[in-house]
């Protein structure tokens, strides 16, 4: 049976900050599941993804139902990317880092109810002592400038203080910012909150735009390769993630290596941004990639075979000591040359995957 990633894409719909934005909002009507979108009662659209959070869930909602289980598959040796994505004034930062009166909360290391689903995933690995190494970044004009990088062993109060002081320098929208972390359990975590679409001819402008471009351009290459019905493997195929330090960061799950979870933010009152967001999101789902497993789940699953096999030759042994208890007309040499039997089988199974756990050990 192949095993394939599924692509899991919420929306978050940013809360109405007065009555008049309520009237503007080119939201028609949504449920747990789509979401219809219109322009005057003259054109209607409507998107179908996983979950959609309206603007009364909370960061807390948010965090159990999609950052959560990326923090417990991380604890199974499972890599997974999650990214935020949304127009300028969407909620993107606000989903990652909360509010500022949250920042001001965490200097004194505690979680508030403002805290933002990073923010509560790096707590959750710290408290369980899984954080081998953690790092913020942003991607800035093609360069990849470091804001923050510790093994994660100091205490929760010094770690959110860092914290605090490296949120609080991000501000520009248009970059794209990067956390990074790795566990315990040789998997890792990274979190992408990926810049505003820019309009303008600067420089920066223009190198932001084409990261974007250049994410629209792998996921089309991978729609196109399915269009065609062939299995998608990525050495026989060219997906132009390179071309991109942002796309690169998510070749792990282009290449099946790692899941990919989206977070589409989407302002109400903005209609062409609203359209465009959604549409960025729908492409996705189109995509199917085939699973990868890691060094360490292989290892996982190569230990778990050889701790199945013991115990289906230990219950077969007690089943011939158990019958040769009652069976007291075979003779003893009968059940000497069994059990010689099956401890040599026994011992068989363990060399050979004591051999491949070392194998896979040194690849």
């Amino acid at each position: 049976m192949i095993n394939y990633n599924q692509i899991y894409v919420a929306v978050r719909i940013k809360a109405y900050l007065n009555n008049q934005d309520k009237e503007e909002s080119c939201i028609s009507s949504f449920t747990d599941k789509q979401i219809v979108i219109s322009k005057s009662n003259m054109y209607e659209q409507q998107y179908e993804f996983n979950q959609i959070f309206d603007s009364q869930c909370d960061q807390e909602q948010i965090y159990l139902c999609v950052a959560y289980p990326i923090v417990k598959d991380a604890l199974n040796g499972i890599s997974s990317n999650l990214v935020i994505y949304g127009s300028q004034g969407s909620g993107k930062t606000y989903s990652l880092f909360g509010t500022i009166g949250s920042l001001f909360t965490l200097k004194q290391g505690l979680i508030s109810i403002e805290s933002g689903i990073a923010i509560r995933m790096i707590h959750q690995l710290h408290q369980q002592k899984q954080i081998s190494e953690l790092k913020i970044f942003i991607i800035d004009n093609e360069q990849i400038i470091n804001h923050l990088m510790t093994n994660g062993q100091s205490k929760w109060i010094e770690l959110a203080k860092q914290l605090c002081e490296v949120i609080q320098n991000l501000n520009d929208s248009i970059i794209h910012v990067v956390i990074e972390i790795k566990t315990l359990q040789n998997s890792k975590i990274k979190i992408i909150q990926i810049g505003s679409i820019s309009k303008g001819y600067s420089g920066q402008m223009v190198t932001h735009n084409k990261s974007i471009f250049t994410l629209h351009r792998c996921i089309q290459c991978l729609i196109d390769q399915q269009k065609q019905k062939k299995i998608i493997q990525m050495q026989r195929i060219y997906i132009p993630f390179r071309e991109s330090k942002l796309t690169n960061l998510l070749s792990n799950s282009f290449l099946g290596q790692a899941q990919l979870k989206i977070i589409l933010c989407l302002a109400p009152t903005k209609i062409d941004d609203a359209l465009g967001t959604l549409q960025f999101g729908q492409q996705f789902q189109q995509i199917k990639i085939l699973r990868q497993q890691s060094k360490h789940q292989t290892q996982f699953s190569v230990q778990q075979q050889f701790q199945t096999q013991s115990q289906l030759q230990l219950n077969e042994f007690n089943s011939m000591t158990t019958q040769s208890q009652t069976l007291e007309m075979i003779p003893i040499q009968f059940h000497l040359q069994k059990i010689q039997e099956l401890t040599d089988k026994y011992e068989s199974i363990i060399h050979y995957l004591q051999q491949k756990i070392i194998k896979y050990k040194n690849r």
